[in-house]
């Protein structure tokens, strides 16, 4: 048996491992690597050499950047300010709440915790004004999934453009890459439609009253913990926002996070045991594990034969909106049938291999790739947080299905306009 077809057995079990998901998808991904160096399909150091990459360090320290700011008191200021002014109209109330949903979600790093967070909220307002939690919760979830992480130069995300970079660097392209603003500049606008879709038009496809017993969420407090001292709290402002303007200036993204990360220890804003705990070690070892099985189907030629052949399925187009749109079509309905970050985990290499087979630039795909698995909520399949909300809003498979389509097809229309103009396929 050829290094080639057992590299490609062993990427195709990864891929329905992490569509089981009966494991870690961590796990999974790390389980492959040994895989590939019994079977030779790539040596040891070269493997090994990964864990300690610059994306991996950026990573790393991001989430500990990250969590110092976390630690401040914005959140909580940022909540009372928002509670304060949902008294009013039931549209003033859904808009405050939508919005704190979003601005929040560029900061916590879990959508669940998101909605779960937000939720409780939204259902003692509903009590308080006497407004039916099934106008509500839709909207609050689709603000939860769709519009987090819009605005990639803060939070835990603040650097995935450079795992965006060095996965495209590991299965085979080089001619172009991501910069900070990249998935910004068409996530940002198509979010904006999404918090007005989900205020003005959504509540209309919604039903006036639940059409199920409805049951309270229990509210996923963030950690209780004493305030900083003045002083630290200003810190962890200061540093974060240091770090962003280090990396905006070009300076080498790894040594600046890294530094910040330090420094949020040493100035006290984390303890040691805190970092540590922030450093979301299951995503890192995931990208690891990914990056090595893109290194392998390099060498072995099983890249340049899957690129190929999925390519072929698009014809010999050259039409970078038609490639965009077959990229987010089926991110969005792979998305609705199987859990979304196992779909962005192989889509986004099976985007890169196709896309260098084509010879196109695939920053435009897969920006569409991560914003269709942000954009289906139009089955319970594809996150925790549409159970959440049929729960919470009394809904029917119907119901979310009528109200979930018209925003994935807004987003999914205006994303491929945007991304394939912003960053065209072709020249």
């Amino acid at each position: 048996m050829s290094q080639m077809l057992i590299c490609l057995l062993i990427f195709l079990f990864m891929i329905v491992m992490l569509f089981l998901n009966k494991i870690p998808m961590w796990a999974t991904a790390i389980a492959c690597i040994p895989l590939l160096v019994i079977t030779k399909c790539i040596d040891a150091p070269t493997a090994l050499q990964n864990f300690g990459s610059t994306t991996v360090i950026t990573m790393a320290s991001m989430f500990v950047v990250a969590a110092g700011l976390s630690r401040t008191q914005m959140i909580s200021h940022l909540t009372r300010l928002l509670y304060k002014v949902t008294k009013g109209s039931f549209t003033k109330v859904l808009a405050s709440y939508v919005l704190l949903t979003c601005v929040l979600g560029q900061f916590i790093p879990s959508i669940v915790v998101l909605f779960a967070l937000v939720c409780p909220l939204v259902q003692k307002m509903c009590e308080e004004m006497d407004i039916s939690p099934s106008k509500m919760m839709f909207p609050v979830a689709i603000a939860s999934v769709s519009t987090a992480f819009i605005v990639e130069p803060i939070g835990p995300y603040a650097a995935w453009y450079v795992n965006d970079n060095g996965l495209m660097q590991s299965y085979g392209w080089t001619a172009t890459k991501f910069g900070m603003w990249t998935e910004t500049a068409v996530l940002l606008p198509v979010g904006i439609v999404t918090l007005l879709l989900a205020i003005f038009v959504v509540p209309r496809f919604l039903p006036d009253k639940p059409e199920y017993p409805t049951s309270m969420i229990k509210g996923r407090q963030l950690k209780e913990q004493e305030p900083l001292s003045p002083i630290r709290e200003v810190l962890g402002y200061g540093i974060f926002a240091a770090v962003i303007v280090g990396m905006m200036l070009g300076l080498p993204s790894w040594q600046v996070s890294m530094i910040g990360a330090v420094l949020v220890v040493a100035t006290g804003v984390l303890t040691g045991r805190e970092a540590i705990d922030s450093l979301s070690m299951d995503t890192v070892l995931l990208y690891v594990g990914v990056v090595v099985i893109g290194v392998a189907l390099g060498k072995t030629g099983a890249a340049e034969l899957l690129g190929k052949s999925i390519a072929g399925l698009l014809g010999n187009t050259t039409n970078g909106y038609v490639i965009g749109a077959a990229f987010y079509l089926l991110g969005f309905v792979m998305t609705s049938l199987l859990y979304n970050r196992a779909v962005t985990t192989v889509l986004v290499p099976l985007t890169i291999m196709t896309c260098t087979s084509l010879g196109c630039d695939p920053r435009g795909p897969i920006v569409l790739v991560a914003l269709a698995s942000m954009s289906s909520l139009v089955t319970p399949l594809a996150t925790a947080v549409v159970p959440m909300a049929m729960s919470a809003g009394g809904y029917s498979q119907k119901t979310i299905l009528k109200a979930g389509w018209l925003p994935g097809l807004v987003r999914g229309v205006l994303g491929v306009l945007i991304a394939m103009t912003l960053y065209p396929a072709f020249g």
